[in-house]
């Protein structure tokens, strides 16, 4: 078996409600990916999707299309799609960066293994430890009585999770939203407080003080992603947990930070890693030094969702909360069938071969911006 053809689709679809991140990140309207299609010359077709978001990534939708085309596509035209390893060795030899692209790739080719075998993508990371997995709720910016109101929308629809972004308002503002939260909802949920490198070190330090005796389970980057030592001081001084995300790209980074105590909880997104091979040695890395790990999200569209459960099912170290299976819930429309795998705030495991996820090519021409066919 040898691919044949790579299709890519730039696509984009809004957001239900328009999602306030950080001053960093500011409001974001809808979400863009790629769609990439990897065809074989036995038919079988795997699929994979990138989910650049610049800044938070280097990459755009654009960088992705023009990198596959230029520098991935001539290496892998002509390979065995099952030779996962040797295409990864090959690439991290010729590729620099690029890990969104790297992971829409990545994806695909374990979709065409698990196919070829007829078994979904858990058994070939070793086998399932979660059957399902409950979901993570997440919240923009907003008032502590903004915060309340969606807080109790999704504590009707079962969520027991929930994910408070900051990092846009006043620090002020914020304790005052993280204590309003704690006092009202603090028996019956696990709070997150997600940063995204909102803060400056002595906000964050502002931060813990003001919340004391109201802490979240865990508070997620709270100072830029370069910041190891602030990191490493800021985890000394939280009284909860500390996860790395912007911080963690590389399996290289998982090792620095590992290694520094910079982080209890590694935040493990499989776009934003580079796909199921580079995130599963990430998760490996937290693994080995008693750390826990976070299924998180980059505002994915449904392969991306599908291949995160498909490792993350896998996991031992998983953080005991919700995790980020819930993204195509925030889209006004999604291109796959992702979401008939979620009922009750929980998300089941799939068990059909590959990534278990099925595309829409009726939707996917519909959102479609701009498309690409390589062929051999």
């Amino acid at each position: 078996m040898r691919i044949n053809k790579l299709e890519l689709f730039h696509i984009s679809i809004p957001f239900k409600v328009p999602y306030r991140l950080s001053w960093v990140y500011g409001t974001l309207e809808k979400a863009e990916a790629v769609i990439l299609k990897v065809h074989t010359d036995g038919g079988l077709i795997g699929l994979g999707e990138a989910d650049p978001m610049n800044p938070f990534t280097e990459e755009t939708a654009g960088t992705v299309m023009v990198v596959i085309r230029d520098v991935i596509a001539p290496q892998l035209l002509g390979c065995d799609p099952t030779g996962v390893n040797r295409i990864e060795a090959l690439l991290d030899q010729s590729v620099r960066g690029n890990p969104t692209a790297r992971g829409a790739v990545n994806m695909a080719l374990h979709d065409i293994l698990g196919k070829a075998h007829e078994v979904p993508v858990y058994t070939l990371l070793g086998g399932k430890l979660h059957d399902r997995l409950p979901l993570l709720g997440a919240i923009g910016s907003g008032t502590a009585e903004e915060d309340a109101s969606a807080i109790e929308a999704l504590i009707r629809e079962g969520y027991r999770t929930v994910m408070i972004k900051m990092g846009s308002l006043g620090i002020g503002e914020e304790i005052r939203r993280m204590v309003s939260a704690s006092e009202r909802y603090g028996n019956q949920l696990v709070l997150i407080v997600d940063a995204n490198q909102g803060w400056h070190y002595k906000e964050a330090l502002a931060f813990l003080e003001g919340i004391r005796g109201h802490a979240p389970l865990v508070i997620e980057q709270p100072v830029r992603y370069s910041d190891h030592v602030g990191l490493s001081a800021f985890r000394d001084r939280c009284p909860c947990l500390l996860s790395v995300d912007e911080s963690l790209v590389t399996v290289e980074d998982a090792a620095i930070l590992a290694h520094s105590s910079a982080a209890d909880v590694f935040s493990v997104k499989v776009s934003k890693n580079g796909g199921l091979s580079k995130a599963s040695a990430i998760a490996r890395v937290a693994d080995g030094f008693g750390l826990r790990c976070l299924m998180n999200s980059m505002l994915e569209f449904g392969i991306t969702q599908a291949a995160s459960l498909q490792l993350g099912c896998t996991l031992n170290n998983l953080l005991d909360c919700g995790h980020a299976y819930m993204s195509v819930l925030r889209m006004a429309d999604d291109v796959t069938d992702f979401k008939d795998n979620i009922a009750d705030a929980m998300v089941q495991v799939p068990a059909g071969a590959g990534l278990g996820v099925a595309i829409d090519d009726d939707k996917l021409k519909k959102y479609t911006v701009e498309t690409l066919k390589i062929e051999a």
